[in-house]
Formats: C-alpha cells, structure tokens, sequence
C-alpha cells in the first residue's frame, strides 16, 4: 500500500457514515491559477461542497468524480494519484481538516524560503521533486541521492510521480520528511505528517 492509498483508507474510515462519499468532486485545469513557486506544474483545482481547492501538479487532467472513487483502488499510476490528492484535498477542506486552498500570494517566496531555511538549518537536503526554485536556492545543501540526506523534502511530484511515490515510500520510516506546498496538505493532515505552506491562502 503506498503512501496516497494509505492517506485514502484512513479518510475513508474518518468519513464513514457522513454520506460525504456519494458527493461528486468536480476536478479541472485552472490555466491562469497561480502554482506554489516551489513546484512546477499546472494548477488544478477540486472543488467539492461549493468550496475549491488548488494543487501544482505536472499530470493534469480534468474530470468529475464521487469520492468513493478512490476507495479499495490501486493508485498505481500517476493520473490516478493526481487524482486521489485532489480529491483528498478537497474532502479535508470541505470537512474543515485543514483549512489550506491555495498557494501563497505573489511576491512571498522569499520569506516562505527564510522560514524554510530556519526549519532547514545546515541539513542536507534531497529534493523529491521537480523544485528549481528551491534547488537554484539551496544549492550549497541539495544532495544527489536521498541515503545521503538528512533530509528529504518532497513537492506533490513526490507523491504522484512513479519515481518520486517510489522514494518517499521507500525511505519514510528511515529519513526526516518534509512535505510542501497545498498539494500535499490533505495527506498530511490524514496521516499526521510534516508538513510547510506557511503562507498558503485559506
């Protein structure tokens, strides 16, 4: 079971009974959305109940779904986990899990990096992820491997892409992690993960 089919159980199990899961969640490409500037990608919005929800994400697509979609699916590809973190998303703002919609307002990068920096001290760092931002920023500290991090910070490619799910999955219980952006916010709030968007929009 990896990481997002996990995050999908326990939700499944957090929702039971509401009747939340027959709900339709209406998942599109918002070509003028701004992204996180720690990812790369298009913006998707899920938007469930009357309230939306923004992630970056390098898979885009656009479709309308029930909740229970996801529910004993195997998310083993990346459209399906785009997919399963929209609707993950959408579900924990809706049920006021988490309060995160959207990435942060223009302009913010360089105290959301500070901040980052703080948390960061003289770690090093793995990028799992497409992050340029953060690669071109942290360059003296970005390592090539994770077995050489003490740190792995992982973007919504981490959790989506083959390689990057792959990774995370592999080293979770042995590396410090650290999830970023409004992409990740749901199932870090399902599984109780670190997570950083000091900035996202609510």
């Amino acid at each position: 079971m990896n990481i997002i089919e996990e995050a999908v159980k326990k939700l499944e199990e957090n929702i039971f009974g509401s009747g939340c899961d027959d709900g339709v969640a209406a998942v599109s490409i918002k070509t003028d959305g701004r992204i996180c500037p720690f990812s790369t990608g298009k913006c998707l919005g899920s938007t469930y109940g009357g309230k939306s929800v923004y992630m970056t994400t390098e898979y885009p697509f656009e479709v309308k779904t029930k909740i229970s979609f996801m529910y004993n699916s195997e998310l083993n590809n990346c459209l399906k986990r785009a997919a399963a973190c929209a609707l993950v998303n959408s579900m924990t703002n809706f049920m006021c899990f988490i309060r995160l919609s959207s990435p942060c307002d223009e302009g913010m990068e360089s105290e959301c990096l500070c901040k980052l920096k703080e948390i960061i001290g003289d770690k090093k760092v793995f990028l799992n992820g497409n992050m340029p931002f953060l690669k071109e920023k942290l360059i003296s500290q970005v390592v090539a491997s994770p077995e050489e991090s003490d740190l792995i910070i992982i973007s919504p490619d981490g959790i989506i892409s083959d390689s990057g799910i792959e990774i995370t999955d592999r080293f979770r219980d042995e590396k410090e992690m650290l999830f970023t952006g409004p992409g990740t916010a749901g199932i870090c709030n399902i599984l109780n993960l670190n997570h950083f968007c000091p900035f996202g929009r609510r």
